[in-house]
Parts: C-alpha cells; sequence; structure tokens
C-alpha cells in the first residue's frame, strides 16, 4: 500500500469513527438534566424572574432558585411537591425533579416577605 493509499484509509477510519462518538456525545447531551435559574424578590422590587418557565414532561430539570433580594422567600409548588423551605437573601437552593404530569402549575413564594407577598406568584408549564 503506498503511502498516500494509507493516508486515505486512516482519514476515512478517523471519519468515521469521529462522526460515531459525536453522535453518541450528543445523545448524551440530550438526556443530560437541564438547569434552569429562577430569581426571586418581592414582588414591589421586580418578583419572580422569569415568571413562567417551560418544563417537558418526563426530563429530569434543576431549578436553581437564587434569592437576590434583601428579605427571605421560599419556593412552593404543591401539585409537583416541591418545597424548597427558606431560602435567605443572597442565598440560592437547587431543586432538582423530574415532571410527571403536563399543565401549568402555579408557584408561590412559601415566606412572607412584603406587603405584596401574595402577589409573588409565577407559573410552570410542563408540556
Amino acid at each position: 500500500m503506498r503511502k498516500s493509499e494509507a493516508v486515505a484509509v486512516s482519514l476515512v477510519i478517523l471519519a468515521s469513527v469521529g462522526t460515531a462518538l459525536a453522535l453518541l456525545g450528543f445523545g448524551w447531551l440530550g438526556s443530560a438534566p437541564s438547569k434552569v435559574e429562577l430569581h426571586a424578590r418581592a414582588p414591589e422590587r421586580g418578583n419572580w424572574s422569569p415568571q413562567t418557565i417551560e418544563l417537558e414532561r418526563g426530563k429530569e430539570v434543576t431549578l436553581v432558585v437564587r434569592n437576590v433580594d434583601v428579605v427571605s422567600h421560599g419556593f412552593y409548588q404543591p401539585d409537583l411537591n416541591i418545597n424548597a423551605g427558606v431560602i435567605k437573601a443572597g442565598e440560592q437552593k437547587e431543586i432538582t425533579f423530574t415532571p410527571d404530569t403536563t399543565g401549568e402549575f402555579t408557584f408561590f413564594c412559601s415566606v412572607w416577605c412584603s406587603d405584596h407577598h401574595m402577589h409573588m406568584r409565577g407559573t410552570l408549564v410542563v408540556k
């Protein structure tokens, strides 16, 4: 086999193996849990951000709830059995779960945070 033929065969093998590994890699990426960041502020200072979060039924997700406010907050969604408890000012909590029901679910702040506390709501949309 000539040198140029050996190089050509090597390139074909590398391209085939590289393509197979790339496809496997993308498959692993697709099954990795997603992370969604949620910021908590009292309603008069901005409320939840974002206020609507879209999730995929059956796909694991981690909510990173950051309290970017000067008072404590909480994160609570009873239908999906999620309760992060108290999240103090400047802290964060991570909640990992797999939504198994489709629909729209209201989430709340579970810690009295201001006179407008009852307006601190958002929506999880599970498709």
